[in-house]
């Protein structure tokens, strides 16, 4: 291989890698179900989860992590007693630039074939975890607002559907508000449109400073914003949005220019759709925004 392994062997056993110990290298339709099994996603957690459990079946693999160039996704048992083998991964790298790299943990020896069993399957899983990445970017520059950096329309109705599938499955709730700028088309009017951008930008900057880590923000598009809560009463989702309008009427900035926000929120019901929860959230908002704006309601 051309690149450095580094082997951390907690075991203490200077033997680890005995050029004589027993072990076969993988078939031809060993090698071509493995293969088979890695080209069949480009989703990278997914990928990695099919790559342990083929791992598993051919190597005494017992736990295996990667880099997601954000935080890190394990997979199986990493054992105390185990070694581990770390390997980078070639041209896969976090948005810093720095190297991403594969943990493998072992129970038992490898023999020589069994490491390069190891290398040649990590070369090829480093491939697909490389146009993997290159996807995951795209989608994000897909979903991803330009002017605020919050998510965008395409990304709401992902995050939206991946939560409802999530709480029919699991039978957890959560919350949708949505937001919607008071007297933000006076700005545009009075003062340009290069003012409302910035208008825009402030309001995502609060959201952002606002909202859990666990919660998501996103520009539904114009003036309106939408975030999906880790809510599960209509009390925590009147906090949150309670929360979010003490931010904005706060500034300073807005206030100035006369802008504050309208509010209509729900908590997700037994078999909704994305459709319904989110027209009910918008009937509460427009409910609000025709009895003098500049409050919050539930439906």
């Amino acid at each position: 291989m051309d690149f450095t392994t580094s082997v951390y062997d907690s075991t203490h056993n200077d033997n680890f890698y005995p050029a004589e110990s027993a072990g076969k290298s993988l078939s031809i339709s060993e090698l071509s179900s493995f293969v088979k099994q890695l080209l069949s996603t480009l989703e990278l957690q997914e990928l990695g989860a099919l790559y342990f459990q083929q791992l598993n079946m051919l190597l005494p693999v017992v736990g295996f992590s990667i880099s997601d160039f954000d935080s890190r996704w394990v997979y199986g048992n990493a054992k105390i007693s185990s070694t581990l083998i770390d390997l980078p991964l070639q041209g896969a790298a976090s948005s810093s630039g720095e190297q991403a790299h594969a943990y493998y943990y072992i129970s038992s020896p490898l023999s020589m074939s069994q490491r390069e069993t190891l290398f040649q399957l990590h070369d090829l899983f480093g491939k697909q975890v490389k146009h993997a990445l290159t996807l995951m970017r795209l989608e994000q520059m897909a979903t991803k607002d330009g002017l605020t950096g919050l998510g965008n329309r395409a990304g709401f109705e992902q995050c939206i559907n991946r939560q409802l599938s999530w709480a029919q499955r699991h039978g957890e709730k959560f919350a949708l508000l949505i937001i919607d700028l008071d007297n933000f088309k006076h700005v545009n009017d009075s003062f340009g449109h290069s003012e409302g951008d910035k208008v825009l930008i402030h309001v995502a900057s609060h959201l952002t400073n606002v909202l859990r880590e666990e919660d998501e923000a996103f520009r539904f598009g114009g003036d309106e914003f939408c975030c999906i809560l880790d809510c599960h009463t209509p009390q925590q989702l009147a906090c949150a949005a309670q929360r979010i309008q003490l931010s904005i009427n706060n500034s300073n900035y807005l206030a100035k220019l006369g802008v504050s926000c309208s509010l209509g929120g729900t908590i997700y019901r037994e078999d909704d759709s994305a459709t319904s929860i989110f027209d009910r959230a918008d009937i509460a908002l427009y409910s609000v925004k025709n009895s003098g704006k500049n409050n919050y309601r539930a439906a």
